[in-house]
């Protein structure tokens, strides 16, 4: 699924909740339409980096910092709200343990407010509205449906709460399946209009929480909130807030589910406006693109917001907050087929809704997907994809620069490099080493190395003959290959002999075409990775104060202009290609896009590449075959 559609369904499913959220902690619909508008706008902007990292988290985050953080006058609540009267810190620590129904250490998380605060303010909200409302702390099966006005009898008056002290004796048995308290989310929440469904009053409607997707599933997604942490045995003292108070809970589910209809509607497409029409702002200006061309390019956005705000309407009617509906079903792309003629232009990995993720042996829906120059998307089914919590690491993928062949590593921890036109698949006869694999082939595709690490030996396999030939050293990385084969390879070794540094790095060129004694460099200035130069002598490299430079080598002489590339505040992500004899491509990354950049060597301009693999690419995402 590319940015632009995960993003709307993202949008689709969850701005609701987090404009009740809201709506609780500022009692006004008008003002949590603005904060939770805001946030959302300030979270999406960064998708790229969050969307497959808790991404209702980091907008918990941003809405829970803006609402603590305001300055000027405290946020008032109108007289007659459940919450009235509460400080915004408590109303806080109230609305994200009983509403969004979060442990206090995920709690903590999302608020910035130390675990001990939070359950400081809890016993002071409990104090409050005990006084003001003590039905919320009676039998959940009293509450009425007006929480701001609850009766003054309880329905069943022989019967006696039970005591909190033995309602938290055990927090740990209490929570010992919390898949079971999401079992049916669709039931607690109400649906992106505003309205409220089922009976709020049926056991177990108020333990569900509203950040899980229906239906919850047995181990935590990319889309939903991460687990609460279990809390064995928690500090004397400690408030377990869900559990012990369920009429509360079910009263702020009830008085969420309750804002306005004017607050909600049209939430998800106005933030998606706003976040795509930065994106096209910040690109025309970097470009510098004719007033004409600026005029076609919002006409594009205007037809893509269109497309996009339709497929938002397909996504809420699907969504798992409307009512009977399920999650929607994983769109996965068909298998790689066994010859692909077409040029690869990018490949992303997939990633599965409702299914816990194998990065080693991934499930269809969580493969590499490789998009075509035509916009046709398959799956990699033999190959290891996405981030592997285990070590760390990312599974490794590279596409030559024609886009015709890949490398990867299948489920097996095999090597492979795959001729995508014939489908001849050949096997790099090398093993696997510690740390990430960093992965470089030659212009034309015939050469593929591969290094790791801080292993002392890396390996370069030529497809056209099937031999593998090892390169052997200390902290060995091969940087650039060569059309003829020729290597650029970087030894790094700790030293006390050299003022200044704490460790060098020696470069050199090995191979048919050339070969070199080595020269000692900044272990610094290889960070970003290099690129040969076509003639087989020019290196581009990005220096520690990000400025690009050209290398000699076979000499280290470093020549021509110096340009800055941390403009605009640009990150520098890595040196991709040569484009030509006197242009170098370069990613740079500004917290939210991808931007791919050519600067001219011989003057330092730099520009734009124009290519709109930039609307779609993330941080790491392997780049194949350019438009042009």
């Amino acid at each position: 699924m590319s940015k632009s559609h995960d993003l709307s369904a993202f949008l689709a499913s969850y701005a609701p909740s987090f404009a009740r959220t809201a709506y609780l902690l500022t009692g006004d619909a008008d003002k949590a339409r603005e904060l939770a508008t805001a946030s959302l706008v300030a979270s999406c902007r960064r998708w790229s980096a969050i969307r497959y990292h808790r991404p209702a988290d980091a907008v918990l985050r941003e809405l829970y910092g803006r609402f603590l953080g305001a300055t000027g006058a405290p946020w008032p609540v109108p007289a007659g709200h459940l919450l009235a009267g509460l400080a915004p810190r408590t109303r806080a620590a109230v609305v994200v343990t009983f509403h969004d129904g979060l442990s206090l250490p995920h709690a903590a998380q999302v608020t910035g407010l130390w675990i001990g605060a939070l359950d400081d303010e809890l016993q002071r909200a409990h104090t409050q509205l005990r006084a003001t409302h003590p039905t919320l702390f009676e039998n959940p099966a009293d509450l009425t449906k007006d929480p701001a006005n609850p009766p003054e009898e309880r329905a069943n008056p022989s019967e006696n709460p039970a005591d909190p002290a033995e309602e938290r004796a055990n927090p740990a048995e209490e929570r010992a399946n919390p898949a079971e308290e999401r079992a049916n989310p669709a039931e607690d929440h109400a649906d992106p209009a505003g309205g409220r469904q089922g009976d709020r009053s049926r056991e177990g409607a108020t333990s569900a929480s509203p950040w899980t997707l229906a239906p919850a599933p047995e181990s935590a997604s990319p889309w939903t909130l991460a687990p609460a942490p279990e809390l064995a045995a928690p500090a004397a003292g400690l408030h377990d807030a869900a559990p012990g108070d369920p009429a509360l809970r079910a009263a702020l589910l009830a008085l969420a589910a309750g804002m306005p209809r004017a607050g909600l509607a049209d939430l998800a497409e106005t933030v998606l406006r706003r976040v795509t029409a930065r994106r096209r702002i910040r690109a025309s200006v970097w470009t510098l693109a004719s007033l004409g061309l600026v005029a076609a390019m919002v006409a594009a956005a205007a037809a893509g917001l269109s497309a996009l705000a339709a497929r938002m309407d397909e996504a809420t009617d699907r969504s798992p907050f409307a009512p009977g509906t399920r999650a929607p079903a994983q769109e996965i792309r068909d298998p790689l087929p066994a010859a692909l003629p077409e040029p690869v232009r990018f490949a992303y990995p997939g990633y599965c809704r409702d299914a816990e993720a194998d990065a080693r042996d991934p499930q269809p829906c969580g493969q590499w997907v490789l998009t075509t120059r035509s916009g046709a998307e398959w799956r990699l089914p033999d190959a290891r994809a996405g981030y592997d919590p285990a070590t760390g690491e990312y599974m490794p993928l590279a596409l030559s620069q024609d886009g015709h062949r890949l490398l990867y590593q299948n489920p097996q921890g095999r090597y492979l490099v795959h001729d995508l036109p014939t489908g001849v698949v050949k096997r790099i006869d090398a093993r696997a080493g510690d740390g990430e694999a960093h992965i470089s082939s030659s212009p034309d595709g015939r050469y593929f190395a591969l290094s790791f690490g801080d292993a002392d030996d890396s390996a370069v396999l030529d497809f056209r003959t099937g031999t593998t030939r090892t390169v052997r050293g200390a902290d060995v990385e091969i940087l650039a290959v060569h059309d003829d084969g020729t290597r650029v390879v970087a030894e790094r070794r700790d030293t006390t002999a050299v003022p200044g540094h704490a460790s060098v790095s020696t470069l050199r060129l090995d191979g048919a075409g050339a070969r070199t004694k080595g020269f000692r460099i900044d272990p610094a200035l290889i960070e970003h990775g290099a690129a040969l130069a076509p003639d087989g002598r020019s290196l581009a490299l990005v220096t520690a104060d990000d400025r690009l430079v050209t290398m000699d080598a076979r000499t280290g002489r470093v020549t021509g202009p110096r340009p800055r590339l941390d403009v605009d505040d640009l990150e520098v992500i890595r040196v991709e290609r040569w484009l030509s004899r006197d242009k170098v491509l370069v990613r740079l990354w500004d917290e939210e896009d991808v931007h791919l950049v050519q600067v001219d060597v011989r003057t330092g301009e730099s520009a734009d590449l124009g290519d709109s693999a930039t609307e779609w690419i993330d941080y790491s995402d392997p780049l194949g075959a350019l438009e042009r």
